[in-house]
């Protein structure tokens, strides 16, 4: 799967406009997907492309294509391969003869429907890559995101109403939701917002000055925390008298404005656009987590434990064969057959729908008596559904990383119980863009609900944004024993004793001393006190700040954790003081903090597929 564009030189002849348009189409379409450009007609002459593939050709006015041109587009329907044509001109807006079927992208009309001028087109290049891009891998991105607007009515509702109308502008590329609109008189505030938020694709907080005063701000951002939902937040307003906020979504916002009018939205549309931009970016992000849970699949079908059929590459479609557990029956039976399809984005009902047709399509009708020849068919997304109970449908949707999850434990056998079943966490934002933060949260994420899903216990510091997504994690995992699930470590030089017994509703919390309302010293207790934690079994280190005239914080806590003999793991792809170290570490060769090879911790300093290494780390811990 990939794009193939023809340069428009090729089409339209020598023209700066096109020239810049496609750089910067081409260079953004390359950081998603696998990109082919024909710029030679020795390129066109010589070109083959692939049912699976997608074309995009330039219109030009007369219709006077080469040969060479017009044999690459023949060739394209004859294998099925997807066309894009695109007028960058009102007088190029009619594709090219043999397929006057189809609707061009145009960007003159682009330009118009945001108010921009042509100053402004690297805007449409952006809007052109989303929809190429969920052309190409329909269930992995998705052209019309689905946005939920946070804010706090009192001083933002205006503003949101402005967001809401400049998104509604751009309904061709998102679906926004917004409470007062969106929730009718008689609903259930909380489920639907819930709901909701468990639909879109991202959520944008537009966080005014009293922000922090709203406890359904503060729901929203835990929910959207704990469901690993990306953030795109957007601070307005200046510092002074502002509320602080009890859940933050990162280190820093995506975008800071000291004053926002709702009718700046309208004069300077190019801050709606960038917005859209950015949640694109972070879903593309995030939804590559998908393909890190699918590298776990792989590592099962590799070690033969089950096997893994690709049936659709498109749409994502794999069959699983599973061998069945039995003792009694000593007769043969089948393999389990599962037939899965991966989205990465949260499968909507229009999804499920199309499942059955979608298999027919693939000789796979159910029998009309006997039903399907599988067991399951399953639409795997990053996030599992808000009713569980809904996984024991023939046709259902989960999360891919349960369903892994679940699978390890079925083709795991029996093994003695871990005497300690922590793990501390340790870490903080680096020093790094709002952009890269996403990256940390989902490390966080990842490793938290690893622990988890293993039955161990999170062991941490009560890090302002980590607090409440691995609270409101713990929650959704484990439901029956979230409290003893989480050991929260908490420094009474930063929280009063009212504030502590409020967590100990959600957590196991372990208060330590204000020693001499001195803060570096009250910290030193609080960390001495987290490792040595009865049942800590190891330590991952995440991230950190990077000071030059104290220690940083993941510094003293490793320095600890090696004191106890504790197994320390860096994680280096975050960035901060934990890439520092592990390069430190991979400079010297000397990793005698853990018990892995010297390679397995090299990839650890790289590797951006956190799941996977969260699997390594507790099964060296004596996870299973």
């Amino acid at each position: 799967m990939g794009a193939v564009i023809i340069h428009p030189k090729l089409t339209i002849g020598d023209n700066v406009v096109a020239d810049n348009f496609y750089e910067t189409f081409r260079n953004e379409l390359e950081d998603h997907t696998d990109v082919r450009n024909l710029k030679t007609m020795m390129h066109l002459h010589t070109a083959t492309l692939q049912s699976d593939e997608m074309l995009v050709i330039f219109n030009r006015e007369d219709q006077d294509y080469t040969e060479n041109v017009l044999g690459v587009i023949r060739q394209a329907l004859e294998v099925g391969c997807a066309l894009v044509p695109v007028a960058l001109f009102e007088h190029t807006r009619y594709p090219v003869s043999l397929c006057s079927h189809l609707q061009s992208f145009e960007v003159v009309d682009q330009l118009r429907q945001r108010r921009l001028t042509d100053q402004n087109i690297d805007t449409i290049a952006f809007a052109l890559t989303r929809l190429v891009m969920s052309l190409i891998q329909p269930t992995m991105a998705v052209h019309q995101m689905e946005l939920f607007i946070s804010h706090r009515r009192k001083d933002g509702e205006l503003l949101a109403a402005a967001f809401y109308n400049e998104f509604r502008r751009r309904a061709d590329e998102v679906e926004v939701f917004r409470d007062l609109i969106n929730i009718r008189v008689g609903q259930d505030a909380q489920e639907e917002i819930e709901k909701n938020l468990y639909q879109s694709d991202a959520v944008i907080f537009v966080d005014t000055p009293l922000s922090g005063e709203s406890i359904w701000v503060e729901k929203e951002l835990r929910i959207a925390l704990g469901l690993n939902l990306p953030i795109v937040w957007v601070k307005v307003g200046s510092d002074t008298n502002r509320a602080l906020l009890n859940v933050k979504p990162g280190d820093s916002p995506h975008f800071a404005f000291e004053n926002l009018e709702e009718e700046v939205l309208i004069t300077e549309p190019l801050i709606i656009d960038n917005i859209i931009h950015k949640a694109f970016q972070i879903c593309r992000s995030n939804a590559m987590s998908v393909m890190d849970h699918f590298n776990r699949l792989q590592s099962l079908a590799n070690s033969k434990k089950i096997e893994l059929v690709p049936i659709h590459r498109k749409t994502m479609l794999y069959q699983v064969k599973i061998p069945r557990k039995y003792k009694e029956l000593h007769y043969h039976q089948r393999p389990l057959i599962h037939f899965l399809q991966l989205f990465g984005r949260n499968p909507k009902v229009t999804d499920k729908s199309g499942f059955d047709p979608l298999l027919s399509e693939l000789g796979l009708q159910a029998h009309p008596q006997l039903g399907y020849n599988f067991d399951s068919g399953l639409l795997l997304g990053p996030q599992a559904p808000l009713r569980s109970g809904d996984v024991y449908e023939p046709i259902s949707v989960d999360s891919i990383d349960g369903y892994v999850t679940s699978l390890q434990k079925y083709l795991t056998q029996e093994s003695k119980p871990v005497k300690r079943k922590g793990v501390i966490i340790s870490g903080a934002f680096p020093d790094v863009g709002p952009e890269l933060q996403q990256q940390m949260t989902n490390a966080v994420y990842c490793f938290a609900k690893a622990i988890l899903d293993k039955g161990g216990i999170i062991i941490f510091g009560s890090h302002p944004t980590f607090q409440h997504m691995i609270l409101d994690l713990a929650k959704r995992q484990r439901p029956d024993d979230y409290i003893s699930s989480v050991h929260m470590y908490i420094s009474k030089f930063f929280a009063a004793q009212a504030g502590i017994d409020e967590l100990t509703a959600q957590a196991t919390v372990y208060a330590t001393e204000n020693i001499n309302n001195d803060r570096v010293a009250s910290l030193t207790e609080m960390r001495q006190a987290m490792i040595a934690d009865v049942d800590a079994a190891g330590i991952i280190v995440l991230g950190g700040k990077q000071h030059k005239h104290i220690k940083p914080g993941v510094d003293e806590e490793l320095e600890i954790a090696r004191k106890r003999g504790l197994p320390a793991f860096l994680i280096g792809s975050v960035g901060g003081r934990s890439a520092e170290l592990a390069q430190e570490m991979t400079s010297s060769g000397n990793f005698s903090i853990n018990s892995l090879t010297l390679e397995q911790n090299k990839r650890w300093a790289t590797s951006l597929d956190y799941r996977m290494l969260a699997d390594e780390i507790l099964s060296s811990l004596g996870f299973v």
